[in-house]
């Protein structure tokens, strides 16, 4: 521009074009350093999200079931869908009529682990405290239920007084028994005590040995199958949460700790499968335990399949063990501290949100 132009407030022609022309290339420039940033920040926030994947050797690891439970589910779905391989566990599954005989089993060395219930935990704590519970896989308000036969003249809880009644001895099942007879003000002197495993329980009341059983899921559910309008689900006011854990030797357990964690890993994984896939979940357990679809489906809502290490546990076992006492039961005269029975390290590392018990 010359002396004498005028300034006008525009750029010539040539030199407005110039000036849009950096203003995009600054533009672009700056949403290419600024798409860079985002990449770079997503891919570091979704490299330190991923798990590591185990590189190690293959493990074998032998664990005790209940064989025909909904309760060790997630340990059927982790064998399924590979999950224990992907840790380096090559998992053996060895099933057992009562998670009872599970521990013993694995108390004797038999196996490595065991899955089962808070009763047959606290009565051996009273014995021994060699082995510990580290995580909890399950728990249930409705896995165990009295049924009897009509044709005996049983609709209510009294209407038991002189039958002939069966369970599991030192099992969930005794447990719930002993609580729904307490809370009916119900003596055991009032009937006769059958001591029957699972499967035995449903042949002997379905051939009319026994009038009433007191079990578990899905033994209830074949019974009224078979039975049908002469089975009876005696009402019962009992708050009973089974829980179901996994246990193992404390030698196992300090030998093993990076085992442990990734076992918990594996069931961690089971456990976001159930929470997506309940069908494909259903489809799994029931080939496993050989249960017709629809009934376990019938089932399936009443189980909550989550990795825990709950008060609640505690609670419940130190209410099992003065039971135990106070009935001579034991020869232990004292409750112990089932907060020793706890190994809290593993899922504390894997799932620290899932761990309710106050140390």
């Amino acid at each position: 521009m010359g002396e004498g132009d005028i300034f006008t407030g525009r750029l010539p022609v040539d030199r407005e074009e110039d000036v849009k022309i950096m203003s995009k290339k600054t533009l672009i420039g700056i949403m290419v350093v600024v798409a860079v940033v985002i990449a770079g920040v997503s891919l570091y926030w979704f490299v330190q999200k991923q798990p590591e994947k185990y590189t190690g050797p293959v493990e074998k690891v032998t664990m005790g079931i209940s064989a025909t439970s909904l309760l060790p589910s997630l340990v059927h779905i982790a064998k399924e869908k590979g999950y224990f391989l992907e840790e380096g566990i090559d998992m053996e599954i060895e099933g057992y009529p009562a998670g009872k005989l599970a521990l013993e089993a694995t108390l004797e060395g038999k196996t490595d682990m065991a899955t089962v219930a808070d009763m047959p935990i606290a009565f051996i704590g009273l014995e021994r405290n060699d082995f510990a519970i580290f995580a909890t896989i399950v728990d249930s308000a409705q896995h165990v239920k009295a049924l009897a036969r009509k044709d005996r003249n049983i609709d209510t809880p009294h209407d038991l007084i002189g039958k002939k009644v069966a369970t599991t001895i030192g099992t969930s099942a005794h447990f719930f028994m002993i609580t729904f007879f307490a809370l009916n003000l119900l003596d055991f002197s009032d009937v006769e005590v059958v001591d029957l495993e699972p499967g035995e329980m449903v042949e002997a009341i379905v051939n009319g040995d026994v009038d009433a059983i007191f079990t578990w899921e899905p033994n209830i559910l074949n019974c009224q199958k078979i039975l049908a309008d002469n089975a009876v689900i005696l009402p019962s006011m009992v708050g009973y949460m089974v829980t179901f854990s996994l246990v193992s030797r404390k030698d196992f357990i300090e030998s093993n700790p990076e085992l442990i964690k990734r076992i918990i890993k594996s069931l961690a994984k089971a456990e976001e499968f159930v929470k997506n896939s309940r069908e494909e979940s259903i489809d799994i357990v029931a080939s496993r335990l050989k249960i017709e679809r629809e009934s376990m489906n019938e089932l399936w809502n009443d189980y909550k399949f989550r990795l825990s290490l709950p008060q609640s546990l505690l609670v419940t076992m130190e209410d099992q063990a003065r039971w135990a006492i106070q009935n001579n039961l034991t020869d232990a005269t004292e409750v112990p501290n089932y907060l020793d029975y706890i190994y809290i390290d593993a899922l504390l590392e894997v799932r620290p949100e899932a761990i309710g018990i106050i140390r």
